[in-house]
């Protein structure tokens, strides 16, 4: 069983029936929403693009990846190559899928991480509601200032970093 409470072009609000394997029911309220891509762009092996953007809905300045919906295309690359032109202004001539995860059982969409290398200058219009500013970090600053809560009010962000450094042995 599922009932639509709310649906628009980006987000759906549906009370669902989920089975248990014995054979109890579980009733929830889920969000769905479109999947968002976010990339980790390296305009040099040791450094990183951040973003700095005003977020009208929380009153303040937020530091994240270059990130946005899959709303425009149905593929996830080219969705990623996208957002990296509109908010950064660079095109990666190397991008590949890094990992994929999901916020949890309510809501239900998947965060698309991307690795960018080789960027070269090719902007698109940003959209017209965002305020960005663009700004290379150095590796080691970016995961110090997860450490230090700057860079952690976006989760995907954070996880990305943090993953990404333990991998290649920064951390």
């Amino acid at each position: 069983m599922s009932d639509i409470l709310y649906e628009d072009s980006l987000w759906k609000i549906v009370k669902e029936t989920g089975h248990l394997p014995d054979g109890r029911v579980k009733v929830q309220t889920r969000v769905h929403g479109l999947d968002i891509v976010h990339i980790l762009a390296f305009p040099k092996p040791d450094t990183i693009l951040l973003l700095r953007e005003f977020r009208p809905f929380h009153g303040e300045w937020l530091w994240q990846l270059p990130s946005g919906r899959v709303d425009k295309e149905k593929d996830m690359m080219t969705a990623a190559q996208r957002e990296l032109q509109e908010e950064t202004g660079f095109r990666a001539k190397i991008l590949k899928h890094y990992f994929s995860t999901r916020n949890g059982e309510s809501v239900q969409l998947a965060n698309h991480i991307f690795l960018a290398e080789d960027l070269e200058k090719a902007p698109l219009q940003q959209d017209a509601y965002e305020l960005i500013e663009v700004h290379e970090v150095s590796l080691i600053d970016a995961l110090k200032g997860v450490r230090e809560n700057r860079y952690a009010h976006h989760t995907p962000t954070a996880y990305a970093l943090l993953r990404y450094a333990v991998e290649k042995g920064i951390v």
